[in-house]
């Protein structure tokens, strides 16, 4: 679709202010308080044990990784891998002997060992992350996690509320020299392969599986603020993360939005998007090299920054909601009403 203009009128005056000065973070009212003492988990390396395993004996070597992973095994063998559960066991045992003697899967193991010889970084983060998630869910369990290999197919997964899985290739920062190649229709999320958004990306997981994903008939409004709120929460899981490595602006895109603030709300408004229902009104919360219907130099998914401004704003009026509360809330007008939201300028 040919992407038409916000209007000379809508971007007639620009707002220049730092990214940090006009989002004040306001933490949400937690249930308990937990510790990052108190906090305990294990981060397993499943791809070490993965290619150490003897080629010529997968048959007993297998077994062995399957009884030590019996839950990531799994997912990895069939979901990440789609190697099939049934059939001959012969062809599944050539899918892996390939998996793991492939010259390139050997160097691409050989680079992740390199780049995470160790994951102390990460463990400081999820130690914060964990004990956070746990003073606002405490009936949910502190996640282990388990790395390893995907072959580009996937960041991160929960195998279930008490797994984390990791895929390491998908964080060798933005200059590893095959990325261009394998992601040339989504170059623009090459930046965001970082290990910075490792922990980001945890939380992310976790969070999606708290706050319920709107229907496709849906509003635009509600899937906006179904995005809100997995902001929001993520902030308040990992406070010692800046809010545009959150959601994945760079420090540019993020100015673009505080900036242009009360014209991205004219837009919206004026194109009546809130209430629209149409499937394609996805564009503007999704993945993306920039926002529908807007200048080329704004970053993707805008509305959903913008949702994640709504949710700041109601949860700023009402201080005593707790992350449950929040997401617990699903009609989409009443936030936005009581939220009182109003795009500030300069």
């Amino acid at each position: 679709m040919k992407q038409v203009s916000f209007g000379i009128y809508l971007f007639a005056i620009l707002f220049f202010s730092a990214c940090s000065c006009n989002q004040q973070k306001n933490q949400a009212k937690k249930i308990q308080e937990v510790k990052k003492a108190d906090i305990n988990f294990q981060i397993s390396r499943f791809e070490d044990d993965l290619f150490a395993c003897n080629p010529n004996q997968l048959d007993i070597d297998l077994p062995k990784l399957e009884k030590k992973y019996p839950a990531f095994y799994d997912v990895f063998y069939n979901q990440i891998l789609q190697v099939p559960s049934f059939g001959d066991k012969g062809t599944q045992l050539n899918y892996m002997q390939e998996f793991i003697t492939n010259k390139y899967n050997v160097g691409l193991r050989d680079t992740v060992k390199k780049a995470f010889a160790n994951l102390d970084f990460l463990k400081d983060d999820l130690q914060i992350l964990f004990a956070n998630y746990k003073s606002h869910f405490p009936e949910k369990p502190t996640p282990n996690v388990t790395t390893c290999i995907s072959e580009f197919q996937i960041a991160t997964f929960t195998v279930s509320d008490s797994l984390i899985g990791i895929s390491l290739d998908m964080y060798l920062g933005e200059k590893y020299r095959f990325y261009t190649d394998i992601f040339k229709q989504y170059s623009f999320m090459i930046p965001t392969f970082d290990k910075k958004y490792m922990a980001i990306d945890c939380a992310n997981v976790l969070v999606n599986n708290l706050v319920k994903a709107p229907s496709d008939k849906s509003t635009l409004l509600d899937k906006m603020l179904a995005k809100g709120k997995i902001f929001y929460i993520i902030e308040n899981l990992l406070p010692n993360k800046a809010e545009n490595d959150i959601i994945k602006y760079t420090d540019k895109s993020w100015k673009f939005c505080i900036d242009n603030e009360p014209q991205i709300w004219a837009y919206f408004v004026q194109k009546d998007l809130f209430y629209n229902t149409q499937f394609e009104q996805y564009k503007y919360v999704t993945e993306g090299p920039t926002t529908y219907g807007m200048p080329s130099t704004s970053p993707g998914r805008v509305g959903a920054w913008l949702g994640w401004q709504i949710i700041r704003a109601y949860m700023k009026e009402n201080p005593n909601t707790t992350l449950k509360d929040l997401i617990a809330l699903n009609d989409g007008q009443k936030i936005l009403t009581e939220s009182k939201y109003k795009p500030k300028t300069n």
